[in-house]
């Protein structure tokens, strides 16, 4: 062992994987949107292209990252240590099943919560990104290609790289609640008004994470995570805003409302469904695992 890999092997492994796991969402966020940022200044003459290019370069860049961080490439001596990191494990159709639809009626009980946060402080509305001038199949690339970028990514950097070795230091609990609270702090890089949203993203955190800990794969939260993406980058492009309304009183100045007191029943009978699921799903993974 070299001196560089001794002195690695004594950092704390918490310290050691948000490196990491921070390292892995860094260098595939700057790559994909630095491609992004070179095809728009490539097609300024022809707009309507912009966006089918940067859905073909973008989704190759993808590919490419996806199959380093699985093991494929340079060094080969940290190829197995890579696979198991990304944990992207193929599961039994049984096991999607239940993982997605877990993580489906989770999705939907914490979209209520985030309207029933929205009464509580002001929490300002997700905006539409600069895309006035693009045309429709440009825009419909380019949103596509940032919510798979976000799946791909961001299960890779939190979910795999940074949870899976807290896991096994740790315990699931200690990994989980330690990953989504930084999967929250990260999206303050989108700015500080980001601040309110920190709540709302680490129990979203939460959801991807119990989902990767009991399939002990990041590929069902990666389809959830892309998916629910898409549906709200379209709806805020089509919308302008999506999310709470500015406009609405809080429920310290009007009293709760019976719009309030629908999205508290809401969050609550999706979020026991949604642990009546994950249990479930923890059984069939369990069996599935035995069995195979």
């Amino acid at each position: 062992m070299n001196p560089l890999s001794a002195i690695w092997q004594r950092i704390p492994v918490l310290v050691r994987a948000v490196l990491v796991g921070l390292l892995v969402l860094f260098f595939g966020a700057g790559g994909f949107f630095g491609l992004l940022f070179v095809v728009r200044k490539l097609t300024t003459s022809i707009p309507s292209a912009g966006g089918p290019v940067f859905l073909v370069v973008g989704g190759l860049f993808l590919w490419g990252y996806w199959r380093y961080l699985g093991g494929a490439g340079w060094p080969r001596r940290t190829a197995e240590a890579r696979r198991k990191n990304l944990r992207a494990a193929r599961l039994p159709g049984r096991v999607w099943a239940w993982a997605l639809s877990g993580g489906a009626l989770a999705v939907v009980g914490y979209v209520a919560l985030v309207h029933v946060w929205g009464r509580l402080i002001r929490v300002p509305p997700w905006t539409s990104p600069g895309l006035s001038g693009y045309s429709l199949l440009t825009v419909l690339c380019i949103l596509l290609a940032a919510a798979v970028e976000a799946g791909v990514v961001e299960e890779a950097a939190f979910r795999g790289y940074m949870q899976a070795p807290l896991e096994k230091r740790y315990g699931p609990r200690v990994a989980i609640a330690v990953v989504s609270v930084l999967f929250g702090f990260v999206h303050l890089a989108n700015g500080y008004h980001e601040l309110t949203w920190l709540l709302p993203y680490a129990i979203f955190g939460a959801i991807l994470g119990t989902l990767a800990y009991l399939t002990n794969s990041i590929l069902p939260g990666l389809v959830l995570h892309a998916t629910g993406d898409a549906v709200r980058f379209f709806l805020t492009w089509k919308l302008g805003v999506l999310g709470s309304n500015p406009n609405q009183p809080l429920i310290w100045q009007s009293g709760p409302d019976r719009s309030f007191w629908m999205n508290c029943a809401v969050a609550v009978i999706f979020g026991f469904a949604a642990v009546w699921a994950y249990r479930k799903l923890a059984v069939v993974a369990r069996l599935e695992s035995k069995s195979s």
